[in-house]
């Protein structure tokens, strides 16, 4: 870690470097918020917040049902009274988020260089590379758990360097680390991290193992209490939810996403290979290869080889556990990781520019191509960058994911798209009639997808209620009894999942997905709903 000086204030330069890349920041991620339809989990998250403002008492802590800490839904619940559109208002907690991360990567990388030009750099990364622009413009809790990762492993970094303000930074560290705790499990995974910061201080020695060897036993000691501290304070934090009657919930969901020890030993292990390069591939996709790239370059650098080594080890211990249990893992999932690529690329990116130019002056031709080379590298960084931002924003149903986040986002269920179309769809036939809606599933992108916007307003003549089913096979009665009472009855659902079979003319509208995927069709089911005998009590 270079010493930098703390005394040093901002530059006019630097002051609007830093305006400007607040100014990017927001236009790229506000603009057309809501163009991309709502995800199954941004509805759930939503719909939980929601509920959260209209009976604070049972819904503070119902995430635990669902094994989420509650945090980003009380931040949701926050920010639903900044906009009239539901889901831009939530989406503005992850723009919120990712401005903090953008500052968070900026501050880290003060710690490593005198170079004012740096954070800059590492901060225009934040706001351009697709693995953040994605995250930070979707209201899920990747983003957040993310930035608060990010705060605590800074000021773990200050405890390095901090001498008689270590404990300050130690506490601060180890808060940040309970905030990400308080907003998605895995920050856990992140723990064992706290135990490889001292080795970025500039007084460590490589010339042992671990970089410790000049060190007598007491001193190795030492210089571990203050992470040990944080790791324990964060922690604590974590353990205040015990006080909350769903704590029991809170790892109930645990085999749905890993397999448990037992299996790992008796084989599972095995995945963890082709995990590694499929993980692989999302960071390539999403940071882009040309920065892994300047990531393994960071290696052969003598000024940067001993911090890219670490930060891959620290994206290593973190990516363990997906990579070893993993059972059902997306790209969102190992975002914390890229924190420390990202890092090491905008690092690495100096070093090779320095070295060029250095090299360069000195009438080394060589150098002059190395240096066209990793212009060129960055040049495509960006441009594959701004690519997959600029569909992500006005054509999202081109927008270049992996195989796992196309299906998810774009063609499977989760999909929103003809959500927004069915509220409006909805809330016409409402203006002169009451509607009773029947949607496909409990929860999730329907029915939480449509109750979303409809939260905070007259809905006297809308009854809107999930069947449970998926696929949907018949009406349940407990939607049938109380949807008599309405003059229209609808039902939503996903083409590949209805098994009931309809009147085509009763088809009322449809909505398909791209790459010829399944469409969200809305069915006029009043006529079925009225021949139902009702099976309430008289």
């Amino acid at each position: 870690m270079k010493k930098t000086d703390s005394s040093s204030r901002f530059s006019l330069p630097v002051l609007a470097a830093v305006v400007g890349m607040i100014a990017f920041y927001l236009l790229t991620h506000l603009l057309r918020l809501n163009s991309f339809p709502v995800f199954a989990d941004e509805s759930i998250y939503i719909r939980w917040a929601q509920l959260l403002i209209d009976d604070g008492n049972q819904y503070a802590f119902f995430a635990l049902n669902d094994g989420k800490t509650p945090l980003f839904v009380w931040m949701l619940a926050a920010a639903q009274s900044w906009s009239l559109d539901q889901l831009v208002a939530a989406r503005l907690v992850s723009v919120l988020g990712g401005l903090v991360q953008m500052f968070a990567v900026g501050l880290i990388l003060r710690e490593f260089t005198q170079k004012k030009a740096t954070p800059i750099v590492g901060m225009l990364l934040v706001a351009v590379l697709p693995f953040w622009f994605t995250y930070h413009r979707l209201a899920i809790m990747d983003g957040w758990l993310t930035a608060w990762l990010s705060l605590a492993f800074w000021a773990g970094l200050k405890v390095v360097r901090s001498g008689r303000y270590k404990w300050t930074w130690a506490v601060l560290s180890g808060a940040f680390f309970g905030l990400a705790l308080w907003t998605k499990l895995p920050a856990v995974f992140f723990a064992p991290i706290f135990m490889l910061i001292p080795f970025f201080g500039e007084r460590m020695t490589v010339s042992k193992p671990l970089g410790l060897g000049s060190l007598n036993s007491v001193k190795k000691l030492n210089v571990f209490v203050p992470f040990v501290v944080s790791a324990l304070l964060g922690m604590a934090i974590f353990g205040l939810l015990i006080f909350s009657p769903a704590f029991g919930q809170l790892f109930s969901r645990g085999q749905d996403f890993s397999y448990p020890l037992s299996e790992v030993l008796a084989g599972k292990w095995m995945q963890a290979i082709p995990n590694l390069g499929r993980y692989l591939g999302f960071f390539g996709a999403y940071l882009t290869w040309p920065v892994l790239v300047l990531v393994v370059a960071g290696l052969f650098s003598t000024t940067e080889r001993k911090s890219t080594g670490l930060f891959l080890l620290c994206t290593l211990i973190f990516l363990s556990p997906f990579i070893v249990l993993g059972k059902v893992v997306h790209p969102r999932y190992l975002l914390p990781a890229a924190l420390f690529l990202t890092v090491a690329a905008t690092l690495s990116l100096e070093s090779l520019s320095e070295r060029c130019a250095q090299a360069v002056k000195q009438g080394k031709v060589g150098w002059a191509i190395a240096g066209l080379f990793v212009a060129l590298l960055a040049g495509q960084a960006f441009s594959q960058a701004s690519y997959f931002d600029a569909a992500f924003i006005f054509t999202p149903d081109v927008t270049p994911f992996v195989k796992e986040d196309r299906q998810q986002y774009l063609e499977e269920w989760s999909s929103g798209h003809g959500i927004l179309q069915t509220v409006q769809l909805i809330r016409q036939l409402s203006s002169s009639h009451s509607v009773a809606v029947a949607t496909e599933g409990r929860f999730g992108t329907l029915p939480d997808g449509l109750l979303l916007y409809f939260h905070g307003q007259n809905v006297e003549n809308i009854y809107i209620e999930g069947t449970g089913q998926y696929p949907v096979k018949t009406l349940p009665s407990f939607f049938t009894d109380r949807a008599k009472s309405f003059d229209q009855s609808l039902l939503v659902v996903n083409s590949h999942r209805l098994e009931m079979m309809l009147p085509k003319e009763k088809l009322v509208s449809e909505y398909c997905r791209p790459n010829a995927a399944p469409c969200l069709q809305v069915w006029d089911v009043t006529d079925l709903v009225k021949a139902v005998p009702d099976t309430r009590t008289p």
